[in-house]
């Protein structure tokens, strides 16, 4: 379409939108296409006054200053009166004399205010900067407690890198910022930055805490069939979401709860469940739905056989005998042609590794050498660190991949080499980034492109809440005015353009199926007669034992009846097998973190049944002999293993003792250290330390603070360190020996060693960890 048509267009259509006749969200993706289309253009004066002009009658004047990335100069040297309208109005965006929010950012931040009772439920598209928006809430509103609960710890450690060495949140300097729960003193001003489970941990020590303001993301995880990750099998994420905003409610005046692309049961339907809106309306939150507002415009192309148009100057030909693989591969080296970069998106981990592979086997893709000094630094560490090749003399293959400028990320590989894939791709040293459902858990890339290959996530078809939350992943705001979404799935698109399912919330409707933990989570007359009557039978029991509320009540994501089912088989221990759990927690305690083999055995033995994971029970279930003639639970020589040797060490297990190749057993190794023994087994073992803490101080007539438990191998198995700088930096995602340095008070020797990248990530988080 020639420039004068396009420009007379939009002109027509603001004239629509002014008159009401076009959509507010219609018109910004116009406004956007636009940009997208003219920053390729020779600009005038006159060009330069009038998208000034048409970013402000939008309301997002950042439009106009993104035309400084694409090397365009956008200093008007003309100021007509429209000119000047538009600069008085951008200036009433200003948050300080740097920033500046969009009008429906401000449409938010002007609806809290000190007077009231703020509490909403923000539904928005990817692009919108919600969490931007929370930091300004809390500026304005001056507020000195905050609790922001991310769903990730990745996001956790972006938000704390952020806040503590950007100048554009000085603000927040006068925090005590916390990211680990354990807090042996509060300020004046604290920020707590957390996990749901992070957050119950924190409050299982500090139970009378207010806060004046919480921030929830991706709160539709209370929903479990919304929730995306495919990753575990037991996925309890929407319980230990929905027992966080329990607590929460009771404890803060004004939250703010977000997620995008959530669909609102309309309050008039009876076909539909209306448990959320009930939540709602019992705990005032406003509701403030900017699903359609796309800041950054979609562009959506289902890829088919024959010619495909995806932009002015690229036509793709598919042929029929085409296989998937060259297809993608012609797609890929199409976008590298005209120097744009291209996010993947598959079903899981295996697949994710599986194409790569097979696109290194075809002919070499355009601009896929010339790799840049950081990209050599962390190659070069990764082949000193991860130099180990199977039986078949194979390496990883994220090593060869990133050879060729193509990054691999998914939730089994280890969090600082996540978080060092995406920091390349989003300064353009990678041209190809494939991911699974973890690009939704607000990994924030630079991607103009993405190419959907799949509409599974793992074996379970994606819904159109994920379709929606996938395509968000293309473009992004302040970086494009348009995303480019190529579909090799006919289905993905089916499903995208569907009509969602409503989030539900089952501590709000009597009907559905309650679990033990649910019970203490709702209100009795979301309850049924049945519901009502194991709730008492459980209080009855919990009284028999005697137990004070506040430590049944720890551990919040097992059941009462499972922890009472610890207490009583802890009662039942001969005095033989206490000295064994002793001389485990002396090993653990009191010499170089070790393992008590028949100390741990008898623990797990009394865990196991309440062990709902299948992972983790296997690996208990399935024993070893010793050569003395022994037997013992595979899962502790594992352990035994990742103490003494680290990931490494438990990946050389998985090639020497289970015969896999090198790319299973580094996912399998990341699959055991990151979700079984981080989430699932020290959930476990947590329970079984307070009981057994509990039953020894009323033996020995003590305080449960004096007794001395597994607590030291607790902290280890969450955070891959014992120190607080340690926990800090494996938070950070900080490479092994980083976190090994802190491990040894700071041991210069460990220092001396550092490589290239291990010295440059160093020198970065001793700043913010000196700070």
């Amino acid at each position: 379409m020639h420039r004068i048509e396009k420009t007379a267009n939009l002109i027509r259509s603001l004239n629509n939108y002014k008159s009401n006749k076009l959509e507010e969200y219609k018109f910004i993706s116009e406004v956007c296409n636009y940009f997208d289309y003219i920053k390729d253009e020779p600009l005038s004066a006159s060009d330069l006054e009038f998208l000034k002009y048409i970013s402000n009658a939008v309301g997002i004047p950042h439009y106009y200053d993104l035309l400084n990335k694409f090397e365009r100069n956008n200093s008007l040297s003309n100021i007509s009166l429209n000119t000047i309208s538009s600069l008085i109005y951008e200036s009433t965006l200003h948050v300080d004399e740097n920033l500046k929010i969009h009008r429906y950012q401000k449409e938010i931040l002007n609806q809290f205010s000190p007077d009231k009772k703020n509490r909403y439920f923000l539904s928005a598209t990817t692009s919108f900067g919600k969490t931007f928006l929370v930091y300004e809430i809390i500026r304005k509103l001056e507020y000195k407690n905050i609790a922001l609960i991310f769903p990730t710890i990745a996001l956790l450690s972006e938000n704390f890198q952020k806040l503590i060495s950007s100048s554009e949140y000085k603000y927040f300097n006068k925090f005590s910022i916390h990211t680990l729960s354990d807090v042996p003193i509060l300020g004046e001003y604290n920020l707590f930055i957390y996990t749901p489970e992070r957050y119950l941990s924190f409050i299982d020590k500090h139970k009378h805490i207010s806060l004046d303001f919480v921030f929830i993301d991706e709160i539709y995880k209370i929903d479990n069939e919304y929730l995306i990750d495919s990753e575990n099998k037991e996925n309890e994420r929407d319980t230990a979401y929905r027992i966080t905003l329990h607590e929460i409610l009771s404890k803060a005046r004004d939250i703010l709860l977000v997620g995008p692309y959530i669909e609102f049961p309309e309050k008039e339907d009876t076909t539909i469940n209306q448990s959320f809106n009930i939540f709602l309306n019992e705990n005032k939150f406003e509701k403030i739905n900017f699903n359609k507002y796309e800041i950054v415009s979609k562009k959506i192309i289902l890829l088919e056989n024959g010619v495909n148009e995806i932009s002015d100057n690229i036509k793709i030909t598919f042929e029929n005998l085409d296989k998937d693989i060259n297809k993608l591969h012609k797609v890929i080296s199409a976008l590298l042609h005209i120097s744009e970069n291209v996010l993947l998106y598959t079903k899981g981990t295996t697949t994710a590794e599986n194409t790569i592979k097979k696109i290194l086997n075809l002919e070499p893709l355009v601009n896929s050498k010339n790799l840049s000094t950081q990209l050599k630094k962390f190659i070069q560490h990764l082949e000193k660190n991860f130099n180990i090749r199977d039986k078949d003399n194979n390496t990883w293959i994220l090593i060869n991949a990133l050879k060729n400028r193509i990054g691999i990320h998914h939730g089994r590989i280890p969090k600082y080499i996540q978080k060092e894939i995406v920091e390349l791709f989003n300064q353009g040293s990678l041209n190809v980034l494939i991911s699974t459902t973890t690009i939704t858990e607000g990994v924030n890339t630079s991607a103009k492109n993405l190419v959907v290959l799949s509409h599974y996530k793992g074996k379970k078809v994606l819904k159109s809440f994920d379709a929606k939350n996938i395509v968000g992943r293309a473009g992004r705001f302040l970086h494009h005015y348009s995303g480019r979404v190529l579909i090799l799935d006919s289905k993905f698109k089916e499903i995208f353009e569907s009509k969602g399912d409503v989030i539900k919330y089952k501590n709000y409707d009597e009907a559905t199926k309650k679990e033990e933990i649910d019970l203490f989570i709702t209100d009795d007359k979301y309850l049924n007669a049945k519901d009502k009557i194991r709730k008492l039978d459980i209080l009855a029991e919990i009284k028999s034992e005697n137990i004070p509320n506040e430590i049944i009540s720890m551990f919040k994501t097992v059941s009462f009846h499972d922890k009472l089912n610890i207490y009583r088989k802890i009662k039942r221990l001969n005095s033989e097998e206490i000295n064994q759990i002793k001389l485990l927690i002396k090993n653990i305690n009191f010499t170089k973190l070790s393992i008590d083999y028949d100390g741990l055995k008898i623990i797990l033995y009394i865990i196991k049944p309440i062990i709902a994971n299948f992972a983790l029970k296997n690996i208990i279930d399935k024993e070893h002999p010793t050569k003395q003639g022994n037997s013992y639970p595979i899962i502790i020589y594992m352990l035994s293993t990742y103490i003494k040797t680290g990931f490494l060490g438990c990946v050389r297990y998985q090639l020497e003792q289970k015969r896999e190749n090198i790319d299973n057993a580094i996912r399998k190794t990341a699959d055991l250290i990151f979700n079984i023994f981080k989430f699932q087994l020290v959930k476990y073992l947590g329970v079984f330390n307070i009981m057994y803490k509990y039953h020894q101080s009323i033996l020995n007539n003590s305080s449960i603070d004096t007794e001395v438990g597994i607590d030291r191998l607790l902290i280890k198995l969450e955070y891959n360190a014992v120190t607080e700088k340690g926990r800090l930096a494996s938070d950070y995602g900080a490479p092994q020996k980083i976190i090994d340095y802190y491990e040894a008070e700071e041991n210069d020797n460990i220092k001396n060693s550092f490589d290239d990248f291990e010295t440059e990530k160093f020198e970065q988080l001793s700043n913010i960890l000196d700070k």
